[in-house]
């Protein structure tokens, strides 16, 4: 059944990469994937399963729906990022400002590859095989969506994977326990009293608070948060303030963001940056208001999945073709179906890396969220069969 499975996904590559290459035409911002949902449906329904739509986006399948035995949950995401894509192919995005630069397109249609020859095989299937593509994982508003709306309900086992041009073609990365880095966004906005610059103690300078804030901020981070076993990388991306360069700013603001591994230390620093930012305030005789907004959590992989996909991978690429023992701070709101949230259960499950860069071809050695984002084509039928195998390894282990 092994080798079944890799003749019907070899045998099917040309479709999964002009699948893929149709979606990489046609990219769209998280939580408004309505092209993409609807072209995923045709697919999904062209194979006969009945399919679930998810709101506003995002859909459910499942093979062998009525099996009594374990269901495996297989995970795509298919948003796309708001960067304006440089590569000049083909199949370089149509829609201005907007490009598949995270390689979601890939994830989609090497899972569509995967539900086909699973769908092939049901028969031989003792359990049931949800297929899942998920909206908004660049903001994790899909990963808390989906959730919400009870995909992981009843999953013995999940498992997704990355498109990664970090690592060669034909590799596999994962890891044990916190392998990815929940995120947290957060703004602070003070409010003070304008004055002339020639008489700035007449005025409360709101960004005087600002960067008492900002200073405050990384003061946390380096001093009170344990940087061995719980770090934090802290972030400030946008600051706004004032409207002449002769005045005292009446307003300011800052965004920015932080990754972390526990959720523990994520709390205790959202309680600090709130106090630093009403100290900061309170200083200069202003006030301020602090929010936050949780993208994604920590990835925590489950050990036996994360055992199972290690065997897969080694068995499709070699035992020296998978590393074990990645750990990124980048985030993945797959760790939100993993923990659950807001009071709806997670799942076990594992998540893995998969090489996508062509040693050979300088093409493909741009990073994940570049302009010029191109993974290796070669990778695809790879990745497609890795998801079956899993899906097709776990059902099975115990028959």
């Amino acid at each position: 059944m092994k080798e079944k499975l890799k003749e019907l996904i070899f045998n099917d590559e040309e479709r999964i990469i002009s699948q893929r290459r149709e979606l990489h035409k046609h990219p769209e911002l998280a939580m408004e994937e309505h092209w993409t949902n609807d072209f995923i449906k045709s697919e999904l329904e062209s194979m006969g399963l009945k399919v679930k739509q998810l709101e506003p986006t995002g859909l459910v399948a499942e093979i062998n729906p009525d099996s009594d035995g374990k269901t495996v949950l297989l995970r795509a995401d298919f948003d796309a990022l708001p960067i304006e894509e440089t590569n000049e192919f083909e199949w370089k995005s149509k829609n201005e400002g907007k490009s598949h630069a995270c390689g979601h397109d890939t994830h989609t249609a090497m899972l569509l590859g995967a539900a086909r020859a699973l769908n092939e095989i049901k028969d031989e299937l003792p359990g049931t095989v949800r297929l899942l593509f998920q909206p908004g994982e660049e903001t994790g508003d899909g990963g808390k969506s989906v959730v919400r709306q009870g995909v992981t309900e009843g999953v013995d086992s999940g498992f997704a994977i990355h498109i990664f041009t970090n690592f060669l073609s034909g590799t596999a990365a994962t890891g044990y326990g916190d392998v990815m880095a929940g995120n947290f966004f957060f703004e602070a906005k003070f409010k003070g009293r304008s004055a002339h610059g020639s008489t700035p103690y007449d005025g409360h300078d709101a960004i005087m608070m600002l960067n008492t804030f900002i200073n405050g901020a990384n003061a946390v981070i380096s001093r009170k948060v344990d940087a061995l076993n719980s770090p934090i990388v802290l972030n400030f991306g946008i600051i706004e303030g004032g409207a002449v360069a002769n005045a005292v700013a009446s307003d300011a603001k800052i965004k920015g963001s932080f990754r972390f591994f526990s959720n523990e230390w994520a709390e205790k620093v959202l309680e600090e940056l709130k106090t630093i930012a009403d100290l900061a305030a309170k200083m200069y005789g202003g006030t301020a208001e602090f929010s936050s907004n949780q993208g994604a959590g920590p990835v925590l992989n489950e050990e036996k999945s994360t055992d199972l996909s290690v065997k897969v991978a080694k068995d499709i690429f070699g035992e020296d073709k998978v590393s074990t023992d990645m750990k990124v701070a980048g985030s993945e709101d797959f760790g939100f179906l993993l923990a659950g949230f807001e009071g709806h259960e997670g799942m076990p499950g594992t998540y893995m890396c998969l090489g996508a860069r062509d040693p050979e071809n300088e093409k493909t050695h741009a990073l994940n969220h570049y302009q010029d984002f191109n993974p290796d084509e070669n990778a695809f039928k790879y990745g497609s069969l890795l998801l079956a195998r899993y899906a097709y390894e776990f059902l099975t282990e115990d028959k």
